[in-house]
Parts: structure tokens; C-alpha cells; sequence
């Protein structure tokens, strides 16, 4: 450039580094062509002083400094200027630009791996301490929110199985500043199920899935609520173990965050052993509920069994009696337990329940089950299956199950959806000689039946003899009998307007 910073010579290495050919840049301003806008008045007055003064205490020596190409994006270089004087007076100044972007691009991809090895290292040393599941989610996702320069950071954890299977929010969050708490409250009203949202697509894909601008993607329906607090980017990473997904990590940046293909590798990797490491809190903490459980379960069938033997020994007037009145309802019992620990994490399907307690009866088509997909919560199959036996034994006890009458067992939901309420009929296909008369004495059967239905299910029992044969009705409620899993799933979603997924 000239004395008065205009461009004299511009040769193809500079139309290569810029963008600009020579014929545009000939006699254009070099402080407009190349020098960001931060750094022109600098620009200015240090050409003015040398002018005036023939001092340059830039000149002569290489510098490290940012340029900007035609496109205006600013990258990193080193120069040397050298004034050079010319033969009718005035000087013409010679840069020589090299880029550094080869350079920063491996710096920075070197101190990426230092801070990846580092959050792997300070993971593994916290997966060895004595801390809570949420405690250790807490940590990694404060670790690598740090590493990576995302500015929020939330864990939802997978529940159910199949068609249940969902993500739920778990309240675990790395929020950089308070101002993004809408971003919780808006998350708290929604689950994923696989392929819904952006983390139902890391679910179903089980792979990182990544938004540079979440207000443009219309799959991310709570892109309202995170562009009011400047979050843009985003980035759903799932996490498991063994070809199992535990959960979704999800982490959100500003538009000055950055998502380029080194920072997604090192969100992987160090996804990955989170993974691994919420894997084994998750099987630690499940034993340890699992056996807290059991051994309350056990305290509980025992406690049952206790009343049960309590009221037969004392409406039995022999051992016949006895063990005819008990060892009936011991077996019940067994059964049930065996159900629910089978399947002890999400209950037990409500027609298989019903099939398994009334197992005894001959199987044929005079019997008909019709009963919801509903999942039976463990603590709920044990009660249900001592009164459907309870039914079962009677109806082979008094005849109902012999030629002439056919069982239906219909189960629906109230119009309200919070009740069930569970049918038995036995029907007769004669009408009888007489008017059936109610029973006179209230037997140890309805008793065990009311105190299964009313004192550990909290429902409701009725029971009645018409023309058409027995009727039994149980008013359940559905929040008492179905798993916690199986609700979570069930598609009851909240925030039906304005919510992703």
C-alpha cells in the first residue's frame, strides 16, 4: 500500500488468502479490505505517525494479529510490514501475510483432547466415590457443560419399555445463568417418546443429534422458550451401556457457541463414558431399591398371610377345614408373588394377571376376558390376584364352572379414566327354577375380598345374584393399581399446545 493506505499491488497468493482479485482490490483501502473493524482506527493512526514522524514500532517484526477475507470472516495471521522508499519520494509499504488458521485449528484441537482427558479423568474419579445417582448426573453434566463452552445442560431419563418407553425430565440441570429457568419449567412439562423432539431422534437413532438454530427447526417446539433466554444451539446425546440407553443428555448454547465437528467429537466420546458411568450408578442404586423392596414385600405377603391363617383357623372347625380354607389361598398367593417379581420393575400386563389367578378353572370358550393394557404395579398384583382366586375357587366350589354358565371377566376405564372398574359375571345359559336368594351369612371369602379391595387397593366391592346368574363389581382407582412406569407412558402428556414432542 501507498502513504495513504491504498492498495498498489496485490499478487495471487492475496487473491488465494482474501478472496479478493487484484483488479477489485488495486486502489481500494487496505484498512477496508483486510483489517477488522476493531483494530482500523489502530490501523490509522499508525500509518499517520509513521507519515509524520518516520517511527513504526510495528514495523520490521513479525506480529500475530486477525484479518478478515471477503466473506468478512475474521481469522487469525502473521504479518510483517516493511516500508520501502521510492524513487520520486514517499515510501510504498510491503506486507508479508501468512495465515495462522492451519495453526490455531491444531492449537485448539490439542488443548480440546487436554480438556476432554481431564473431564474423563475428574468422571471416573467421581464414579468411585460414595455419591447419589443425581449427585454424579449433577457433576457430569457441570463438567462437560464447562469443557465445551454450552451454557445449559439437562439429563432425561428413559422409562417403560416398547410402545411405553418415553423420556422423562429428571430435574437435573447445569444452568450457567438463572435467567435460562423458563427453559426447566417448560421441560418439565413434556416426554419424548422415540423420534419426538430432538431427543426422541438421539433415542431412536442412538446417535448425537445437533441443532445450529433451534427457532428455525420446527420439530423443536420449545424453540419459543429458549430463543426469549438466547439459547439457539443445541445438541441430544444418548447415553448408555452394552447397546442399552438409559437416558438422553441434552445441552444447549448461545449463538457464540460453538458446535463444530471437534467439540461434537469430544461431547461423544465424553458422552460415552458418562454413559457407562450413569449405567452402573443406575444397576448400583436399582439393587439396592430392589432389595429394600423385596424385603418390604416379603414383610407384607407374610403380614397377609398372618390375617389370612388368623380368620381361617378360626372359622374352621377341624384341620380338614383348615387346610382346605388356607393352603388354597397360600398357593394364591405364591402365584402372585411370583408375577411380581418376575417383572418387579414395571408390573405386571392386567389380562395376564387376570389369566394367571383364575388359572384353576378348566380352560374352555364358556370363559372371556376382556381387560385394558393396563400394568398392574407390583404392590397392587398380590391383593387383585387373591380376589380374582377367591372368585375362581368359589365358582368351582359351587357348580358356576360346569356346563350351564359362562364366566366373562370385562375390565374398562371410567369416563373419567381414573377408575377401573372390572366385571365378573357368571352367567347362566337356563334360567333357574328359583328366585336366587342373597347369602345369609357373610363367609371368610367376602371378608378377604373386602379387605384386599378396600384396604390395600382402595377401592370399592359389590356383589349380587340376578336372573342371569353372579355378578362381582371392583371400582378400582387407576392411580393406586397401575405402575408408576406404565403411567408415565401411557401417552397422558401434559402441555398438549406450544410444547416439543
Amino acid at each position: 500500500m501507498d502513504e495513504a493506505g491504498r492498495v498498489v499491488a496485490w499478487n495471487g497468493a492475496a487473491e488465494s488468502l482474501f478472496g479478493w482479485t487484484r483488479e477489485e482490490a488495486l486502489g481500494g483501502s487496505m484498512g477496508q479490505l483486510i483489517v477488522p473493524p476493531q483494530h482500523r482506527s489502530n490501523h490509522a493512526r499508525g500509518l499517520a505517525h509513521y507519515n509524520r514522524t518516520g517511527e513504526g514500532p510495528v514495523l520490521e517484526k513479525r506480529i500475530s494479529i486477525t484479518a478478515l477475507n471477503r466473506d468478512r470472516t475474521e481469522f487469525p495471521i502473521e504479518i510483517s510490514i516493511f516500508p520501502m522508499p521510492q524513487d520520486g519520494g514517499g515510501r510504498t509499504f510491503y506486507a508479508f501475510i501468512r495465515s495462522l488458521v492451519a495453526e490455531e485449528q491444531a492449537r485448539r484441537e490439542q488443548e480440546l483432547r487436554a480438556r476432554e482427558a481431564e473431564a474423563l479423568l475428574a468422571v471416573a474419579e467421581r464414579l468411585l466415590d460414595e455419591v447419589s445417582l443425581d449427585e454424579f448426573t449433577q457433576f457430569c453434566l457441570d463438567t462437560v457443560c464447562g469443557v465445551s463452552g454450552l451454557e445449559a445442560g439437562h439429563f432425561l431419563v428413559l422409562r417403560g419399555r416398547g410402545d411405553h418407553a418415553r423420556l422423562h425430565p429428571t430435574g437435573t440441570w447445569h444452568l450457567a445463568d438463572p435467567h435460562f429457568q423458563p427453559i426447566v419449567e417448560a421441560t418439565d412439562r413434556v416426554s419424548f417418546a422415540p423420534g419426538e423432539g430432538l431427543p426422541g431422534r438421539a433415542l431412536r437413532s442412538g446417535q448425537l443429534e445437533a441443532l445450529e438454530d433451534i427457532s428455525a427447526s420446527e420439530g423443536f417446539l420449545r424453540r419459543e422458550t429458549f430463543a426469549e433466554v438466547g439459547l439457539t444451539r443445541a445438541v441430544a446425546l444418548p447415553v448408555g451401556q452394552g447397546g442399552e440407553i438409559h437416558g438422553v443428555l441434552e445441552f444447549f448454547g448461545s449463538p457464540r457457541a460453538r458446535l463444530d465437528p471437534q467439540v461434537l467429537r469430544m461431547l461423544q466420546t465424553i458422552g460415552s463414558q458418562v454413559g457407562v458411568a450413569i449405567g452402573r450408578k443406575q444397576s448400583a442404586e436399582h439393587r439396592e431399591t430392589l432389595r429394600r423392596e423385596m424385603s418390604h414385600r416379603v414383610g407384607n405377603r407374610l403380614t397377609v398371610l398372618a390375617s389370612i391363617y388368623r380368620s381361617c383357623s378360626r372359622a374352621a372347625a377341624s384341620k380338614e377345614e383348615l387346610d382346605e380354607a388356607f393352603l388354597g389361598r397360600l398357593v394364591a398367593v405364591g402365584q402372585a408373588n411370583r408375577m411380581a417379581i418376575e417383572d418387579a420393575s414395571v408390573g405386571v400386563a392386567l389380562p395376564a394377571l387376570i389369566g394367571e389367578a383364575i388359572g384353576i378353572l378348566p380352560e374352555g370358550e364358556r370363559t372371556t376376558i376382556e381387560a385394558p393394557a393396563l400394568v398392574v404395579d407390583s404392590d397392587s398384583v398380590m391383593p387383585l390376584s387373591l380376589v380374582l382366586n377367591e372368585l375362581a375357587t368359589n365358582a368351582l366350589k359351587h357348580g358356576s364352572a360346569e356346563e350351564g354358565v359362562r364366566l366373562t371377566i370385562r375390565g374398562a376405564l371410567s369416563e373419567t379414566g381414573d377408575t377401573l372398574l372390572l366385571d365378573w359375571h357368571e352367567q347362566r345359559t337356563t334360567a333357574p327354577t328359583e328366585t336366587p336368594q342373597p347369602a345369609q351369612r357373610v363367609g371368610f371369602g367376602t371378608r378377604l375380598m373386602q379387605l384386599m379391595v378396600e384396604g390395600r387397593l382402595g377401592g370399592s366391592v359389590e356383589r349380587w345374584l340376578d336372573d342371569t346368574g353372579f355378578h362381582v363389581r371392583l371400582c378400582l382407582p387407576r392411580a393406586r393399581l397401575e405402575a408408576a412406569a406404565a403411567r408415565e407412558g401411557s401417552g397422558m402428556r401434559y402441555g398438549a399446545s406450544g410444547l416439543e414432542g
